[in-house]
């Protein structure tokens, strides 16, 4: 897909795994090409300064290796490290095609299926979309005949990020959820974290920012789990993607800046590279263009030390735009024709095509209307070559545009309806507000004031800066002239007596019409606003949660640890008993329980009641099992996808565990059953156990029974407490939803 939009640079994070690294745009469009890594069998070493020794050691071996499975091994290795490290596609390609053929005639599978995945990752950076996904699909065939479960997963990523580049959504994330599972099943802890991350970054290229910031975070906490720095930078700079795009700037810069600390620790120049890329867009966006400049040239010098040619065009081209923002053509031009240069050196089609898109946007800018048709037209060959729907699409509204100035409307005509079209199958808003408002120009050039009319409405809609002044302006001029037409036109029809009455009804009529608008666009805007406000608001009050639970976790936690820990440390050290510091232990690690209850219901991504199930779960299994009591569990599938409110959810959590405790301290029983279902309106949570009951009349309430009365009131609940000797005890919680 071809863009305008700064490319932030990829960080390679973890080699055998695809991971989303930034979401690389700067208005709305994305790069594609070089947010993802794709999956591949076996292991490979990061990039390090050694990387030709490595493909120097690698020839030596090919020169005496026999023509066995180790041949194959080796050859699949070269050809790895060869688009991994140097982007030597076509040597990549070479070897790969080698390996396949040997390993066919050895019949070795794994040999084959690797060498189909390093084919497939060949096309994919060239672009060849339809080859890459035929070699990947190749690969996962042999993988299930295997039943290798982990390359399985693998291939399953790599082909949704094929998808995702085709603008393919459902069919992208249908694939990353498969690999999710896997990874789930298995254990693998690093293959979940990245699809999460995969996930997340394919709901911010759909506008869903909750959902990719649940995903990121969940990313993040699993690379913290398992202390994976590289993995920890990635996230953070995908958090502050996600920011980014929503205009909070202060709190994107906060991420990109940790993951930048993270990546100078480890020595990960790249990553460095991409920090600095990252925080040059949030002063690009800004309007600070000396500070954006400054951190792209910080960037390129990083590039440069490091001879990533990719990166190196990408930095030239972001230096581009940001000259272009500023209107020096001339210095804009020059970077984006060392970027095209770079791109061809390598032979990187999808870059070349943003290339030519970007020197035609230049050209366009300075009027010089003829060369930026012959550029974009060279961007719409590749875009239709690569079969890149949304790189069509977006080349063929710039040459609508063009033709518009040209003064060629049958052909602007014919490029803006074929790029709104393209446009609207790929979902794409950007492009389709963008069509729409080269049609709605077109139409108002040629005269055609109604159908301008009804185009800038569609513009209008998709414009992600609804109704502003400049808006509303261009509305009531546009109506303004296609009433004065309907009204001359009538005017030609009538006497003159007529048609001074007809005016000034026409007076009235006209006033009470625009009244009318008025209020109907003011209330869209307070709609809008109040939209904005609400969702800003929640993400405010997500990241205020999420820092309240880690303070909570790292601070408090830590220090009732230490108090629990020294009190135990000074009873062992002590030659006599001392019942107060045994008090002072068991309070402290009561604390520390009822503050992990607290952490967890805090935290958003608890919301969703699957989460509060598996609490339950877990927490029943260990506190019977470890009494022997046999139990069953039943939660309704309805109740699964039910978000409950953080209050309701810390109540509802906490009357389950203190009825589970006074069954295992009390009851006496060897069975119990535990229930939550959806009932009409209701929420209903049943515990029943077959132990020894009470006598309702004669039993006196202690804190327990008191407590989960009281909470059962605080959330509006329902709660029933039913006990007979010899016949255990019931409790039962209603709460409407």
């Amino acid at each position: 897909m071809f863009y305008t939009g700064i490319r932030l640079a990829a960080k390679p994070i973890f080699k055998p795994m695809t991971m989303i690294y930034g979401l690389l745009r700067l208005t709305v469009i994305y790069a594609k090409k070089f947010s993802l890594m794709v999956l591949f069998f076996g292991m490979v070493s990061p990039i390090s300064q050694a990387q030709d020794k490595i493909v120097d050691s690698l020839s030596s071996v090919l020169k005496t290796t026999k023509e066995d499975s180790n041949r194959v091994k080796t050859l699949n290795a070269m050809s790895e490290r060869l688009w991994m490290n140097t982007a030597q596609y076509d040597n990549s390609r070479k070897y790969a095609e080698d390996a396949l053929a040997l390993a066919q005639k050895l019949n070795f599978k794994v040999g084959i299926a690797r060498a189909y995945n390093n084919l497939g990752s060949v096309d994919r950076f060239l672009g060849n979309y339809t080859e890459a996904l035929e070699n990947y699909s190749s690969s996962k065939k042999i993988a299930e005949e295997l039943g290798d479960k982990r390359n399985i997963a693998a291939c399953s990523s790599n082909i949704g990020v094929i998808y995702y580049y085709e603008g393919n959504y459902p069919e992208a994330l249908k694939n990353y959820f498969a690999a999710l599972k896997i990874w789930e099943e298995t254990g693998y802890k690093k293959g979940i974290a990245n699809m999460y991350n995969n996930i997340g970054a394919l709901y911010a290229e759909q506008g869903k920012y909750a959902e990719a910031l649940q995903n990121h975070f969940a990313a993040l906490k699993v690379n913290e789990e398992i202390g994976d720095k590289n993995g920890l930078s990635a996230s953070n700079n995908n958090i502050g993607d996600i920011y980014r795009r929503q205009g909070n700037y202060p709190i994107a810069m906060k991420y990109y800046l940790v993951s930048m600390k993270i990546d100078e620790e480890q020595g990960n120049k790249e990553g460095v590279a991409t920090s600095y890329n990252n925080l040059a867009t949030i002063y690009e966006l800004q309007g600070n263009y000396p500070e954006a400049l400054k951190n792209h040239f910080s960037a390129l010098k990083m590039r440069k030390e490091i001879g990533e040619k990719e990166e190196i065009a990408n930095s030239y081209n972001n230096i581009g735009i940001v000259y272009k923002d500023e209107a020096n053509y001339p210095e804009a031009l020059k970077y984006y024709l060392s970027a095209l240069t770079q791109r061809e050196e390598i032979g990187d089609k999808q870059g070349i095509g943003e290339s030519y898109y970007n020197i035609g946007e230049v050209y366009y800018l300075q009027g010089n209307y003829a060369v930026a048709l012959k550029q974009y037209l060279a961007s719409l060959e590749i875009g239709e070559d690569l079969e890149d729907k949304e790189g069509i699409a977006l080349a063929s509204i710039e040459i609508g545009k063009v033709n518009i100035k040209l003064n060629k409307p049958a052909e602007a005509k014919k490029y803006l309806d074929y790029g709104l079209q393209l446009a609207i199958k790929t979902g794409a808003k950007e492009w389709i507000k963008d069509a729409y408002y080269g049609q709605a120009t077109l139409d108002s050039a040629t005269g055609n004031y109604a159908q301008s009319l009804v185009h800038y409405k569609l513009y209008s809609a998709y414009s992600d800066s609804l109704l502003n002044e400049s808006n509303n302006k261009q509305i009531a001029q546009m109506k303004e002239q296609y009433e004065s037409e309907k009204k001359e036109n009538e005017i030609a029809l009538l006497n003159k007596e007529k048609a001074i009455q007809s005016l000034d009804l026409k007076h009235q009529k006209l006033a009470k019409n625009y009244l009318i608008a008025g209020i109907i666009l003011a209330t869209i805007l307070s709609f809008f606003l109040y939209r904005n406000y609400r969702t800003n608001q929640q993400l405010k009050l997500q990241t205020l949660r999420n820092n309240i639970a880690s303070d909570l976790h790292d601070d408090v936690g830590s220090t009732l640890s230490s108090i629990s820990i020294f009190s135990q440390m000074a009873q062992q050290q002590s030659k006599e008993v001392i019942p107060l510091l045994d008090t002072i232990g068991e309070s402290s690690r009561k604390m520390l329980d009822a503050m992990a209850d607290i952490v967890w219901t805090i935290k958003p991504e608890n919301d969703q009641f699957e989460k509060i199930i598996l609490r339950m779960k877990s927490f029943a299994f260990e506190l019977l099992g470890a009494k022997n009591i046999d139990f069953e569990f039943q939660a309704d599938d309805d109740v699964a996808n039910m978000k409950l409110s953080m209050d309701v959810r810390k109540n509802l959590y906490l009357i389950f565990k203190e009825a589970t405790n006074n069954l295992v301290k009390y009851s006496g029983a060897d069975r119990a059953y535990f229930t939550v279902k959806k009932e009409t309106n209701n929420l209903t949570m049943l515990i029943r156990d077959n132990g020894k009951g009470f006598d309702m009349a004669h039993v006196k309430e202690g804190n327990g029974l008191t407590n989960m009365k009281k909470r059962a009131m605080e959330i509006g609940a329902h709660f029933m407490l039913d006990s007979q000797p010899g016949n255990g005890t019931t409790i039962q919680l209603k709460l409407a939803v």
